[in-house]
């Protein structure tokens, strides 16, 4: 049985600066629980600009995941700690080893010590722990959830696949630009027919919160992806066609994408360069079942999601990063 059924909560938030967590940040305190939120020394403003007019209560801590004694107090009398934070492939492996395994062996330390006696963890990690393509990024998240599911905290574990939204300055406006563009071609490596699942971050955060009232409440895992796989090339057509772009999208075969993967490997390293020729090569659809039947989720499609996101000129802006 949840602890967290029909209550205000103390909810600790990490990864709160990011795109997916100001939008955690905003849910929970929509929903009427108290928020402290983790931000590096220098990026407290990120967060209560992004809780901004919105009603609850909000502290923001300033700390590190990678220093323990920065994370002093800020699980104190806490009752749920959301983590989203995390290190990505273009950080490198020795801080996402940092980040993703031995900050979360931190936060696991810190909640022995200070948090509440029917404490919870919810990670909000990644679904590409369960891609068959290697990447450091993908095994130092297994390891991250491995080491929540054998604290002996009770636990639950969201896994976004690729997440798009108003504010994703980092993937959603660059693709909205390129996509917007009035001529040119869009090149998508081999027959574009391999599938991907993208999920809007509303869709996200609702599943989530969702998760409040659910019965079972405790160790439970959900993929959390669009209502069906759509290939790469719908997924760059339809992002042309919110955009009103004029930008014509190709595809070029995978005999000629190997051939210039191996003379560019003649001169510089082309790891990344395999890896993505073997990323468009698979169908990345998740199992979304159990979050429809248990929690009653039903997000909306890519087509639906890109044309309210490609709305407005937040995305045009190119300074942002």
């Amino acid at each position: 049985m949840p602890l967290l059924k029909n209550k205000a909560l103390s909810i600790a938030v990490t990864g709160a600066t990011g795109f997916i967590g100001q939008y955690m940040v905003r849910g929970m305190m929509r929903a009427g629980h108290r928020v402290r939120a983790l931000a590096r020394a220098g990026r407290e403003s990120v967060v209560t600009e992004a809780a901004k007019g919105v009603a609850g209560a909000l502290e923001v801590h300033t700390g590190d995941l990678t220093r323990s004694d920065s994370l002093a107090g800020f699980l104190g009398g806490v009752d749920l700690l959301i983590h989203l934070a995390s290190a990505h492939d273009h950080l490198g492996d020795e801080e996402m080893q940092k980040v993703n395994v031995q900050g979360t062996t931190n936060l696991l330390d810190a909640a022995k010590r200070e948090a509440n006696k029917d404490f919870q963890i919810w990670v909000v990690s990644s679904a590409v722990i369960g891609a068959p393509v290697y990447s450091y990024y993908r095994d130092s998240k297994r390891v991250q959830e491995k080491l929540i599911r054998g604290s002996g905290i009770e636990w639950a574990s969201f896994r976004p696949t690729l997440v798009y939204g108003v504010g994703d300055y980092r993937h959603t406006a660059p693709l909205l630009r390129k996509c917007a563009s009035k001529s040119g071609t869009f090149w998508v490596p081999h027959d574009g027919l391999s599938k991907i699942n993208p999920v809007h971050v509303d869709d996200v955060i609702d599943a989530v919160l969702r998760y409040f009232t659910f019965e079972r409440g405790i160790d439970c895992c959900y993929e959390l992806a669009g209502p069906g796989g759509i290939a790469y090339n719908e997924f760059v057509d339809l992002t042309i066609k919110a955009t009103g772009g004029g930008i014509k999208r190709r595809n070029i075969s995978k005999k000629w994408a190997d051939r210039a993967i191996f003379l560019k490997g003649l001169f510089v390293d082309n790891t990344a360069d395999r890896r993505a020729s073997a990323y468009f090569n698979l169908h990345h659809e998740h199992d979304i079942s159990n979050a429809v039947s248990e929690l009653g989720w039903q997000p909306r499609t890519y087509a639906e999601g890109i044309a309210q996101v490609a709305q407005g000129d937040w995305w045009r802006d190119e300074s942002k990063l």
